[in-house]
């Protein structure tokens, strides 16, 4: 049973679990908007001392996006493009292990290598594992959403070509109801997710706790912190737009700051020595 304890001053929240008495999983600070620029600046430094792993990371999910998008749109199925970018967007704090694994031996001023970001998952991997699992979870909701707006608002035509689907999506009163009714359910979804999320992976690779303390967490994270977190996830959500844009490029560099930014707002979120 999880219960949420407020103390004294009441910019610290601790969340605690009863077994055999309370047992204090992770204290909770109230932050600033002041804070969200700090984890970008202090993101941005630890790709600067870790250039060659983070970029790596970065080219990876570059090219595989590339890659991705070009069999999507070759084997005719270009609707499903837009779905597919979404669904990005709701794995990410998955995907950014590997920078959250770089920042955190920077942290402790270690060399970044492979070989230690493994044995510091393999500590906690089975709920790591498990909040990959409920982050897809997500992604499939997402999918049937998307595809019953789609079924139901377009009642099922595939447009025959790329064009076709541009003209559906921007000329057409059915496109718009299909971008607006999309975007509406897409944002509910995506903002569920990161609520979730924004300091669980990070959290479940620097203690070992499980997931369902973690999410709990993160959603206590955001539940104090409303104005700054809705001001991270625009800050997120641009930079993976700009990604978009520069049709998978911008993220070589954008990916691995904002994993590396969001390892910072974990550290500044979560008490450290509440482990």
């Amino acid at each position: 049973m999880v219960s949420l304890l407020v103390r004294e001053p009441a910019l610290k929240h601790s969340i605690t679990r009863s077994h055999n008495g309370p047992v204090t999983i992770a204290q909770v600070r109230e932050i600033s908007t002041e804070n969200v620029w700090q984890w970008l600046s202090a993101g941005w430094r630890d790709l600067v001392k870790a250039p060659g792993q983070s970029l790596f990371y970065g080219v990876t999910l570059a090219f595989s996006g590339i890659a991705i998008s070009l069999g999507v749109l070759f084997s005719g199925s270009f609707y499903l493009l837009p779905l597919l970018l979404a669904g990005f967007a709701l794995l990410a704090p998955f995907l950014g292990i590997g920078p959250y694994t770089i920042s955190r031996q920077i942290e402790k001023g270690e060399d970044p290598n492979l070989k230690a970001a493994l044995h510091m998952c393999s500590r906690n991997a089975f709920h790591i594992l498990n909040m990959g699992l409920v982050l897809l979870v997500c992604f499939l909701v997402w999918a049937m959403v998307a595809n019953f707006i789609f079924i139901f608002l377009h009642r099922g035509l595939t447009p025959s070509s790329w064009q076709g689907f541009i003209s559906l999506l921007l000329g057409s009163w059915e496109g718009v109801q299909l971008l607006v009714v999309g975007t509406y359910a897409g944002g509910i979804i995506a903002l569920l997710v990161f609520t979730i999320s924004v300091v669980t992976v990070p959290m479940l690779i620097d203690r070992q706790v499980n997931v369902f303390d973690a999410i709990n967490t993160s959603w206590v994270t955001v539940r104090y912190n409303v104005a700054p977190m809705l001001l991270w996830a625009v800050v997120l959500v641009s930079i993976v737009s700009v990604g978009f844009l520069t049709l998978f490029f911008g993220l070589i560099v954008g990916f691995p700051l904002a994993a590396h930014a969001t390892w910072h707002a974990y550290r500044d979120l979560v008490e450290h020595d509440a482990a």
